[in-house]
């Protein structure tokens, strides 16, 4: 056999090689369901999402860069082979711990379930994404380019090799003999994996005269963010109770991210710390020195808080609510005032500007014992504003399709 590879390659004018080799990055003729064989993926994972690059970066710029990793890292290996679950383990906690900015010295408390990290926005959750279900969506491809190049060699080469699957019971949807292992089977495994949960391939992957296309995706051939899609959405099910948040394109992430995470209850409150084992002498509000600081009294109901809620909310003609309890009433009460797509997503950015001003204020009080008087509270938002205005007017004069206003009557 030796001898005949040799005369082969002599033929053709090639080296004779061995398996396992490395083709584009791609480990060729080893077995993927080693966890070791998964190191690349894992020590680029480690490198991107370092613990010194969590230290200084905000909430927000972790929560981006947890998410932007997924999508090019580890492409060329999950849209080939089934990640072995103790690798999705693995990389799921690299992820974890980079978001919640752990150190070699210690470890932060972990505020939010990292499912709800993981949900889609529409389900109330921030949209992160899963490494599992990316890794499904990916293989899944494969099923649509089978479908549309039969007549490739690629292709041909698959049914020659798979072509006894019509006797399995029940019949998989593409050629899948399972005693071979590879990268087909792999693929073929997909099937199974999203039927559990509730995602039937014969039916999304519907022919259409002469292609195949995902149904629930309007654009067909370009599937994988639909299947992902998919993927989350039969994951989390219909008894999502999840309060979904309005995201603002006008305001930094980081205040997306703070006012969301204080809607849900989930900021380092004195009452929340105690509730999660934290030793603190107290949890009384440290600016009213009354009432106990939960989420809901450092943001609206402490009497400092209101009052600079009165103050803004007076200024730009809208009436403070005397039933307001928490943020997400407060919120939903300021962005349904009556007003145009304009106005409201400006309403909207201020009442974020405040969420924040109220946030580092009630920090300078706690960590520097500096209490911010509430008429210079007020005067910075009123700054925070303007500067807001200025940013807002450059958009729609510059990027928007909206009629541009003048900056005269603009800044009025």
């Amino acid at each position: 056999m030796d001898s005949e590879v040799t005369r082969f390659s002599r033929l053709v004018k090639c080296e004779v090689g061995s398996l396992p080799f490395t083709h584009l990055g791609i480990p060729i003729g080893v077995n993927m369901k080693r966890a070791k064989v998964w190191k690349p993926v894992m020590d680029r994972f480690l490198a991107k999402l370092s613990k010194w690059k969590a230290r200084y970066l905000s909430f927000a710029g972790r929560m981006t860069l947890a998410k932007s990793v997924l999508g090019s890292l580890p492409s060329y290996f999950l849209s080939l082979f089934a990640a072995p679950k103790c690798v999705i383990n693995k990389l799921e906690k690299i992820r974890r711990e980079f978001i919640w900015g752990k150190s070699n010295s210690r470890h932060k408390l972990r505020w939010i379930r990292w499912e709800l990290l993981m949900k889609s926005k529409k389900a109330g959750g921030m949209g992160i994404g899963g490494i599992q279900g990316s890794n499904h969506a990916m293989l899944s491809k494969w099923w649509w380019r089978f479908k549309e190049n039969t007549n490739q060699l690629w292709a041909e080469v698959v049914i020659a090799i798979h072509k006894g699957n019509v006797t399995s019971n029940p019949p998989t949807f593409i050629p899948l003999k399972k005693t071979i292992p590879g990268v087909w089977k792999d693929v073929g495994s997909v099937e199974v994996a999203l039927s559990k949960i509730g995602i039937n391939i014969k039916e999304s992957l519907v022919a259409e005269r002469d292609s195949w296309r995902w149904q629930s995706d309007p654009n067909g051939s370009l599937f994988v963010k639909q299947v992902c899609s998919d993927i989350e959405k039969a994951a989390e099910g219909d008894g999502n109770d999840s309060y979904v948040f309005g995201w603002n394109n006008w305001a930094p992430p980081k205040v997306n991210f703070l006012l969301w995470r204080a809607i849900i209850g989930k900021v380092a409150s004195k009452v929340g710390l105690i509730h999660r084992g934290v030793p603190l002498s107290d949890s009384t509000c440290p600016r009213c020195g009354i009432y106990g600081e939960d989420p809901d009294h450092i943001f609206v109901n402490c009497l400092w808080a209101q009052s600079i809620w009165r103050n803004v909310l007076t200024w730009i003609r809208i009436s403070f609510p005397v039933d307001i309890i928490n943020p997400k009433n407060l919120i939903s009460f300021i962005t349904a005032c009556p007003g145009g797509k304009v106005w409201k997503l400006l309403v909207y950015t201020i009442a974020m500007g405040t969420v924040l001003r109220i946030w580092n204020a009630r920090n300078e009080k706690v960590f520097d014992d500096h209490f911010i008087p509430i008429n210079i509270m007020v005067e910075k938002i009123k700054e925070d504003v303007e500067k807001i205005k200025e940013d807002v007017f450059l958009r729609i004069s510059n990027r928007s399709n909206l009629k541009s206003p003048s900056w005269e009557k603009w800044k009025t």
